[in-house]
């Protein structure tokens, strides 16, 4: 395994929600599920589903806060209703009216409400079943005008899946040390390369929008979108990261009037980037996040490795960073000892094995 894929999966692992927040996610849908599936402000056959990062399995954890806050989303999908502000207001009328959520909730957004805990937060996307997508979901246009809009967060979900083709690349110490007692790293999750890359660049772009308008933000799912189309089942994640990123922009739809449009790709319906019409200026923002990932995480298997690492610094942060290269450090010095790192032609270590191996340290010189 390269030295930068051992880095990049630390990292991943580290950006990853905790167990703690995994088993909160599970307690809050199943809180939240029950409340509003048997809530007699609402009609009978409501469903609760997960949307979003935690259901594609890219969640990661938000920029402020510990490793056990999350942010998530989840869909409440109610019987079919002509009148979306009813549907929307409804689902908000049962939060509002729970002792549990009440206090917690802010102010209605566009298409969800939201539960603020205190660096964490679930969104509620109120929704009816649809005969054309997944579902419908609520659009509130104005104050007083609400209106549906199809989506197929769960359609696209299984394409994003099978775009992964399953092909997971779990660190394996015993390529570094053959010694049973060496301690495996602890709460490593196994993620397809796909879901990691996506993880990184998620991050990255969360670092760039540091303390920017939340709106200049690009969402998530034109993210996902990109990378699932770019990527073509690479099997090593540091070579799958900067081929997917450098390939972000050709995935691009350009019309023939100049426009980029992002699809969905199992609902060309649904354009995430119908809004850069109107909001030119984020447009503008995604292309310059565009460009300077291309920079960092575009070129990291052929950057000098200081060079690289201070970029990650800059990124991830220093105490993860300097995690993720003790580990590596901790990797290395076992199997040097062994005689088991390979030479590159290029003088690193680390990649396919080749003829020649480092000599074992032994302490005392020659």
């Amino acid at each position: 395994m390269k030295d930068n894929t051992v880095i990049l999966q630390q990292l991943c692992q580290q950006i990853s929600l905790s167990d703690t927040a995994k088993t909160t996610v599970v307690r809050e849908y199943t809180s939240l599920g029950t409340l509003l599936a048997g809530s007699d402000l609402l009609d009978s056959g409501v469903s609760v589903k997960p949307q979003g990062s935690y259901n594609l399995g890219t969640a990661i954890q938000p920029l402020r806060g510990s490793k056990d806050d999350f942010d998530i989303d989840l869909v409440v999908i109610l019987n079919s209703s002509a009148d979306a502000e009813y549907t929307k207001k409804s689902v908000g009328n049962v939060l509002k009216s729970s002792q549990l959520y009440s206090e917690k909730l802010s102010e209605e957004k566009k298409r969800a409400w939201t539960i603020e805990y205190k660096n964490s937060h679930v969104d509620i996307v109120p929704a009816i079943r649809s005969q054309v997508a997944d579902i419908a979901i609520t659009n509130r246009v104005t104050n007083n005008q609400y209106e549906y809009r199809q989506s197929s967060p769960f359609t696209f979900r299984d394409w994003f899946l099978q775009r992964g083709q399953e092909i997971y690349q779990t660190l394996d110490e015993n390529e570094y040390n053959a010694r049973s007692e060496v301690e495996v790293p602890a709460d490593y999750q196994e993620s397809t390369i796909l879901q990691q890359v996506v993880q990184l660049l998620k991050f990255h772009r969360n670092k760039m929008f540091d303390g920017w308008d939340s709106e200049l933000k690009p969402i998530s799912m034109i993210l996902t979108i990109l990378a699932g189309k770019a990527y073509s089942g690479q099997d090593d994640l540091s070579t799958a990261l900067a081929e997917v990123t450098n390939s972000l922009r050709q995935q691009i739809e350009i019309g023939s009037d100049g426009i980029p449009h992002i699809f969905n790709p199992v609902n060309s319906s649904e354009d995430f980037a119908d809004k850069w019409i109107e909001y030119p200026e984020r447009r503008q923002a995604f292309y310059d996040w565009l460009e300077l990932v291309e920079r960092d995480l575009g070129t990291s298997n052929n950057r000098e490795r200081i060079a690289w690492s201070e970029t990650l610094t800059e990124i991830f942060g220093g105490n993860r960073v300097r995690s993720a290269f003790e580990t590596l450090g901790r990797l290395r010095s076992t199997s040097q000892k062994q005689a088991k790192v390979p030479i590159e032609l290029i003088g690193q270590t680390g990649g396919k094995s080749h003829d020649k191996n480092v000599r074992p340290h032994t302490f005392w010189g020659d």
